[in-house]
């Protein structure tokens, strides 16, 4: 399979911080500690490639920081996290590019919630301690626009969660694009429906542990939390929170392959410490997306009623704040209208944005398409064109 790049950039944005996360940036790794550091080493016979090799310095000098001032916050901040009471969050959930990221942010307007920021993803076991100081030197080297689009970038945005989850207990998906060559052992932490009881319980407590910390930094709001992995998680998530609710939002599987596709051809490099055979990316959307939906299709029949709701991107985009009104009412999440200039507000900033443009994607990939990801057109209702096209 012809696996070129489906992509025509819009813009070319070259900047120092951007050049020099491609090169020695942490990665998904940034903030784990020493010992966690060498277990992941160990698990993948210290293989790393000599072009990542000033990728695995900085995480190994990172790590000798990282954790004596983990175990100072644990000290001080523990006897806390052990007595917060958790408020069940509510997960965004739908596939990578399927606008998430853009659902998230506009939840995020509503300060009767909180979300977790990218330092905090970034260094879950140190954000208390450690943010007054490190900070202010990693915004200097922080891209202003995220690798695969235009979207605003900075350490206080919100962030998905999974960086933070993968680095707490070494087990996500999301690490089969730093360790391609072991991508099998990794993607079984996608839906963790082939996991040990052991890693469900680390995934559990490491969810729980986050969920604590990052609440009690706000004030104890209740979270949002948005990760397209937590997508396969229903059950698992369910286990550790029974009260949390789902919004799910999905969208043009076309569009989501091309755009998951120049996803992937960005932030691979960016993650990576073994080189990436590129050659099976499309397989590789393919399966992933695949997976994701049958784990949800099948999982989601265990959301208690009144907690899982589902919208589409194109109904979001053309009425947001209807879409969000009908979420908020399922949902019965608090009074819409408190929130409600807020969105609007929000939605003013972003009536500009520009999205990426794609090629069109070939008819022998379309066919692939239909046929592997057929499951998800007819339960949403999404045409598939090939087939009208033969029509």
């Amino acid at each position: 399979m012809n696996n070129g790049p489906l992509h025509q950039k819009r813009n070319k944005n070259y900047s120092l911080p951007t050049e020099m996360a491609k090169m020695f940036g942490p990665g998904c790794l940034a903030g784990i500690r020493m010992g966690d550091w060498w277990k992941l080493l160990a698990e993948n016979s210290f293989h790393i490639d000599a072009r990542y090799w000033g990728r695995a310095v900085h995480l190994t000098t990172s790590s000798l920081i990282t954790s004596p001032v983990s175990w100072f916050e644990n000290l001080f901040y523990g006897p806390m996290l052990e007595s917060t009471q958790l408020e069940p969050p509510l997960f965004v959930l739908g596939s990578w590019r399927s606008g998430t990221t853009h659902l998230h942010n506009l939840l995020c307007q509503d300060n009767r919630f909180a979300a977790p920021d990218l330092f905090q993803t970034m260094y879950p076991h140190t954000f208390r301690s450690a943010r007054w100081w490190l900070e202010p030197l990693l915004a200097v080297m922080t891209p202003r626009q995220r690798f695969m689009d235009n979207m605003k970038m900075s350490l206080r945005e919100p962030a998905e969660d999974e960086m933070a989850i993968g680095i707490l207990c070494r087990k996500s998906s999301s690490f089969s694009w730093v360790f391609p060559r072991q991508a099998a052992k990794y993607d079984r932490y996608l839906s963790f429906e082939q996991a040990t009881p052991k890693d469900r319980a680390a995934f559990r407590q490491a969810l729980k542990y986050f969920v604590a910390k990052v609440q009690r930094a706000a004030s104890d709001c209740p979270l949002i939390l948005k990760s397209p992995n937590h997508t396969a998680r229903i059950e698992l998530i369910l286990e550790a929170f029974p009260e949390a609710k789902f919004l799910h939002i999905h969208r043009n599987p076309y569009e989501v392959f091309q755009s998951f596709v120049h996803m992937a051809q960005k932030v691979i490099p960016v993650w990576a410490l073994q080189k990436y055979n590129f050659s099976h990316l499309h397989e590789m959307v393919l399966s992933q997306y695949r997976q994701l939906y049958e784990a949800y299709f099948y999982q989601r029949q265990a959301v208690p009623v009144g907690q899982h709701y589902e919208l589409s991107y194109e109904d979001l985009v053309a009425n947001p704040i209807l879409q969000l009104e009908q979420a908020y009412s399922h949902l019965q999440l608090p009074d819409f209208e408190n929130s409600r200039p807020k969105f609007e507000s929000y939605l003013e900033t972003t009536k500009n944005y520009q999205r990426n443009k794609h090629i069109e994607i070939p008819d022998e990939l379309r066919k692939l398409i239909n046929q592997e990801w057929g499951f998800c057109f007819d339960a949403w209702g999404y045409s598939r064109e090939k087939e009208q096209q033969a029509e």
